[in-house]
C-alpha cells in the first residue's frame, strides 16, 4: 500500500496552494495544529516528493502578450517515451499528457504569437517523428488547477532511495540534516548506510 495523505497534510497543502507565502504559524492555524507540526509535515512532504517546490502562479487573464495552444498528436508507440522527453525539454511546452484516442499524446503550448506558434508546427513538430492530429488556439482559461485533486487518504508512491524499487507500506527512514531518505527494507537501509557511510559521518560531524 502506498503512503497517504491524512486531514492535517490536505489542509496543509490546501493553505500553501492559496498563498505559498503563508508562514507555518498562519498555516498550523487553519489547520488547528501546532506551528512545529506543520514544519515538520511540510518537510516529510518534500522529502517524499508531493510536493516539488512552491512557486508564483501567473493569472493568465493579467498578462496581455502570449498565445496558448492545445496540440494533439499521434506518435508512434515505440518513440512515445523518447520523443516525451524531448518535448519536456522546450521551455514553450508547459504541459504533456498521454492520452487515449485518435490522438496519443496532448501538449499545451505557450508562444510570443501566432507566428512562433506556426513555426512551432512547421519547423520544429514537422521535422519531428509525429502527426499532428489537431491544434486548437486558447482564447480563454477559465479554470486553471493542480493536476491532482488534494483529499485525505491520497495515495502517495514512494521509491526506494537505492534500489528504486516501489515501497510497499511504510518505509525505513534515515534522516539526514535536513532530508528524509526512504527505503524498502532494512537491507536497502543497511546498505545505503554501508555504501555512504564516510559521507554520513562527515555530515553529521558537520552538524554538531
Amino acid at each position: 500500500m502506498p503512503a497517504r495523505l491524512d486531514e492535517t497534510d490536505v489542509a496543509i497543502i490546501k493553505a500553501l496552494m492559496e498563498n505559498g507565502r503563508r508562514s507555518f504559524r498562519e498555516i498550523a492555524r487553519i489547520a488547528s495544529v501546532s506551528t512545529p507540526t506543520v514544519e515538520s509535515r511540510v518537510k516529510r512532504m518534500f522529502d517524499m516528493g508531493v510536493i516539488r517546490k512552491i512557486v508564483p502562479l501567473l493569472d493568465p487573464e493579467k498578462v496581455s502578450e502570449g498565445v496558448a495552444a492545445i496540440i494533439n498528436l499521434k506518435v508512434e508507440t515505440p518513440e512515445l517515451e523518447d520523443f516525451s522527453k524531448k518535448l519536456a525539454e522546450m521551455e514553450e511546452v508547459r504541459n504533456i499528457c498521454v492520452v487515449t484516442g485518435e490522438s496519443n499524446l496532448t501538449i499545451r503550448v505557450l508562444v510570443n504569437d501566432m507566428k512562433a506558434l506556426q513555426d512551432l508546427l512547421t519547423k520544429e513538430l514537422a521535422k519531428a517523428p509525429v502527426k499532428i492530429v489537431s491544434t486548437n488556439v486558447v482564447t480563454k482559461i477559465v479554470k486553471e488547477e493542480q493536476g491532482v485533486v488534494i483529499r485525505p487518504g491520497l495515495g502517495i508512491r514512494l521509491n526506494c532511495d537505492l534500489c528504486g524499487r516501489e515501497i510497499e507500506g511504510e518505509p525505513e527512514t534515515l534522516r539526514i540534516g535536513e532530508q528524509t531518505r526512504n527505503f524498502c527494507c532494512k537491507t536497502c537501509l543497511q546498505s545505503y548506510k554501508e555504501k555512504y557511510g564516510s559521507r554520513l559521518r562527515a555530515l553529521l560531524k558537520s552538524k554538531s
